[in-house]
């Protein structure tokens, strides 16, 4: 399994537990999903091209 897809997989976990944090201002989060979904888009799109399952 090759480097940047780990890297990925962490930047997307990572996200996904810093949106749960308390006190998040709701501005910010809106912009941690959007990046969320573009960090889990590209890890989707990894996968296929590279025939991960």
């Amino acid at each position: 399994m090759s480097t940047y897809y780990k890297d990925i997989q962490i930047v997307k976990h990572a996200l996904q537990f810093y949106i749960t944090r308390p006190n998040a201002n709701e501005k910010d989060l809106e912009k941690e999903k959007k990046l969320l979904k573009k960090v889990e888009n590209e890890v989707s799109n990894f996968k296929k091209s590279n025939h991960i399952k």
